[in-house]
């Protein structure tokens, strides 16, 4: 309670000085336009977080009230506009802002897609296409749903789980005295996505997951990704089945970037520009990795970029349902000007690990 106090008058007095700007330069954003991203967008946080990541949803009324906001202080434009402005072709200088989505959530059409038509906003959607069109579920959703069932079983002791992932050669610290997220968090980030699907696998072993738990995790159809982007809207990658790209050979990794490239402009008949890395990290081989296989902006979650990529590390500022709230639980416009000026990162400091291996390095 005193450290949500605390953040709430420290946004107040840096958002009516202007020092959240100030601050965020400092972090690394100055001169960097402002681009926003979300997961799944939700009619009930609440009913939804019971069995989700909570800091992968947003409430269609929050997020209009993220928008209502945002726009009464940038203009909203596509991702095209927002490269102009990147790489010097647009000379303009008035502030702007874009609007994007992460993973290809069938969420997006049902709820995102109708507000955003209706406020004339343009957005942009990554998706994981080996995931479009499917009944299958993002890895860390069922990681996560996996995790919270387990954890919470009390004929369970917390020690079982560490000995099921001794049983497959695994080890992580943290995982055991975990919360099912910081659970999900420490495995996804210390290993390589086959390692994380056998630890599914094993957890699957123990008991199912009717599929009617996992409708609400849907990815988007060909068909609605169709017209969404005939409705002006952008299609980028988020690569073919959202791995994190650190934990990866440099061939998958090629094959992830280069596959959902070919795969998005075959199904939908268009080139594909942009690529926003899964948990916004990165190292040199990866953004390298990305330059190769044609890509002209990417998106990290990070305020420093890479020097000999810029375009392709662009910052982004992740928001969720309680991302913009006070300490007594009500929307903070405040709150949200730090938030996307990045001025809290000064204190922070970057928010991801960057795993940078002999061979990136001597790249």
């Amino acid at each position: 309670m005193i450290r949500s106090w605390t953040k709430t008058e420290a946004a107040g007095v840096l958002s009516r000085t202007g020092l959240d700007k100030v601050f965020g330069s400092l972090a690394g954003s100055k001169g960097v336009p402002v681009v926003v991203g979300y997961h799944r967008v939700v009619e009930d946080f609440a009913a939804s977080a019971a069995t989700s990541i909570p800091s992968m949803l947003v409430s269609r009324q929050m997020l209009e009230r993220h928008l209502d906001w945002l726009g009464r202080r940038f203009r909203f434009v596509s991702l095209d506009e927002l490269g102009a402005r990147l790489d010097g072709s647009d000379g303009s200088h008035d502030a702007i802002a874009a609007i994007t989505f992460d993973d290809g959530y069938r969420d997006f059409h049902d709820h995102a897609f109708p507000l955003l038509m209706q406020k004339g906003i343009p957005a942009a959607v990554f998706v994981v296409t080996d995931l479009v069109s499917t009944t299958g579920v993002q890895t860390h959703d069922e990681l996560y749903l996996l995790l919270v069932r387990r954890l919470a079983d009390r004929a369970r002791k917390p020690g079982d789980l560490a000995g099921m992932l001794h049983g497959l050669g695994i080890s992580v610290p943290g995982v055991v005295a975990g919360t099912p997220y910081e659970a999900t968090r420490a495995l996804l980030e210390a290993l390589p996505q086959e390692s994380v699907r056998r630890v599914v696998a094993a957890l699957e072993s123990e008991a199912l997951i009717s599929e009617d738990t996992f409708k609400p995790f849907y990815s988007l159809t060909w068909e609605m990704l169709d017209r969404i982007q005939r409705a002006g809207m952008t299609i980028g990658s988020h690569t073919r089945t959202h791995v994190l790209m650190t934990n990866e050979s440099q061939p998958r990794v090629a094959d992830e970037v280069t596959g959902s490239r070919n795969e998005i402009e075959t199904r939908l008949g268009t080139g594909v520009r942009h690529f926003a890395y899964p948990s916004g990290r990165f190292d040199p081989a990866s953004v390298d990795a990305v330059a190769n296989a044609g890509y002209r902006f990417g998106y990290s979650t990070c305020s420093h970029r890479d020097a000999g990529h810029p375009q392709l590390t662009v910052p982004r500022t992740l928001l969720w349902e309680k991302s913009s709230l006070d300490f007594r639980g009500a929307f903070s416009g405040p709150i949200l000007s730090c938030q996307i000026h990045r001025a809290f990162d000064v204190v922070s400091g970057c928010r991801q690990h960057h795993r940078i291996t002999p061979e990136s390095a001597n790249a």
